[in-house]
């Protein structure tokens, strides 16, 4: 990846983060945003930097919009959309992409659907009017929805069946939530996708593969005036959805205690997996969240890492992210232990490692070094169209405001080391926890009393 020029300034305030007052300031991206009559949003950023572009089209559909018993159909039509329309026969689209010299791909979520080119300048015409014809003239047939089913359903055998461990973070989250859209994973359900039907299929096109449920990305080297034109040529006469789209999620009860989930597989090696309840992306609580995260497990020398690899050696690999989305979600740490450890004994490494995060001193160093990767973050979302468009797409359809593009950095770079401490004091919590261990077969794993503070879920 080669590292543009204008941000060569930037480099050094990486250095120079170090307080909680540093004023960061990334060079200025210019946007355009209008909406058409149909309901469309468009964000527009041209730039000279590379004679390409990159376009992309989020849907506002994600597998929180599923229904239970009806999951994986965002899922699915990440791959059903490459199937042909009215007026491209399958694999047309992306024929004509790939002819320009240009790439394409999609992928799903759990809030949004998104469908992405990056093609040269010249081609941008020719990019517009196929995303358009595919918003509104997909054809849906038996045949291409039975073919993409197979394709998602081995999808899903081969990242979550067939993996070890692969289906560990998907039973956290069935026990984590009762009532939240999040409850299931994006891949979805094979016993679902086999009872849908074609006209199930279909009507969930219709309800959100629409102009008004749609945000249209266009970043790179191009002229806005033009580029307008041609948006509202290909996708003004598209008409929206006759369908309202309903947002009323269920909102999640409370929990009062931790939950503990033992399973049995055929792994070599124990694991377990933490989830802790948290706030949604862009509240308040979601930045101060960020930079716990790296401080907790962002590289090896974070605090989880150190702990349970290097200085204990306990274990031989461990993840741990904050999932921040539309609604609230969970924060989680896994981890695989070493021959003769348990995760009892992982658990507790990390438990002693949050609570020095929660009511110990968080260095200085560590301060910076957690600024310094958020700040490279947005550095690295700035060197590419693509990358660009990532991240707007994300401010405009997840956030609801593309202009933090432009300010949202500084919101990070405010957050300080007492209220890392107030949001790790109020979310990591036994109350606010669910645990997954994991114990190889043919192994016995100690029982967990059932009582108020620790109920075990089979």
């Amino acid at each position: 990846m080669t590292f543009k020029p204008q941000y060569a300034a930037v480099l050094i305030l990486l250095l120079a983060a170090a307080t909680a007052t540093a004023r960061v300031k990334l060079p200025h991206t210019t946007l355009d945003r209008f909406y058409l009559q149909n309901g469309l949003e468009v964000v527009m950023a041209p730039d000279d930097q590379a004679p390409v572009v990159d376009v992309q089209v989020w849907y506002h559909v994600g597998s929180k919009d599923e229904h239970p018993g009806r999951t994986g159909f965002a899922h699915l039509f990440e791959h059903l959309m490459f199937d042909g329309t009215r007026n491209l026969a399958p694999d047309e689209f992306s024929n004509y992409i790939v002819r320009a010299g240009g790439i394409d791909n999609a992928f799903t979520t759990e809030d949004a659907t998104v469908f992405w080119e990056t093609v040269p300048s010249a081609d941008l015409r020719v990019v517009l009017w196929l995303e358009a014809d595919r918003m509104r003239n997909l054809q849906i047939t038996e045949s291409t929805f039975k073919n993409e089913r197979e394709v998602v359903e081995e999808e899903r055998r081969q990242r979550f069946d067939n993996q070890p461990y692969g289906n560990v973070v998907e039973t956290l989250y069935a026990h984590a939530f009762t009532l939240s859209p999040y409850r299931h994973m994006p891949i979805g359900s094979m016993d679902d996708l086999d009872r849908a039907d074609v006209s199930e299929v279909k009507s969930f096109y219709d309800t959100y593969y629409v102009p008004n449920n749609a945000t249209l990305v266009v970043v790179g080297h191009f002229d806005a005036k033009q580029c307008t034109e041609w948006v509202q040529q290909y996708f003004g006469p598209l008409k929206p959805g006759e369908r309202p789209i309903a947002r009323n999620y269920p909102q999640e009860p409370a929990q009062t205690a931790e939950r503990v989930v033992k399973l049995t597989q055929d792994v070599a090696l124990p694991a377990f997996v933490e989830g802790y309840r948290m706030p949604a992306d862009g509240t308040p609580d979601a930045y101060p969240l960020r930079l716990a995260s790296k401080i907790l497990s962002d590289g090896e020398s974070s605090w989880v890492y150190r702990r349970l690899v290097y200085e204990r050696q306990m274990a031989m690999q461990v993840e741990s992210e904050g999932n921040f989305t539309e609604l609230p979600n969970l924060f989680f740490i896994f981890s695989v232990m070493n021959s003769g450890y348990t995760p009892a004994q992982g658990e507790a490494e990390v438990n002693a490692v949050l609570d020095r995060l929660k009511y110990g001193t968080i260095p200085r160093q560590d301060m910076e070094r957690a600024r310094n990767e958020i700040l490279r973050d947005f550095i690295l979302n700035r060197q590419g169209a693509q990358s660009r468009a990532d991240a707007l797409g994300y401010d405009a359809v997840i956030l609801k405001n593309p202009d933090l593009y432009n300010t949202e950095i500084q919101r990070f770079m405010d957050v300080t080391p007492a209220e890392i401490q107030r949001v790790a004091r109020k979310y990591f919590v036994p109350q606010n926890l669910t645990l997954v261990e994991v114990y190889p077969k043919g192994k016995a794993h100690p029982v967990t009393a059932l009582n108020g503070a620790r109920s075990r879920l089979r």
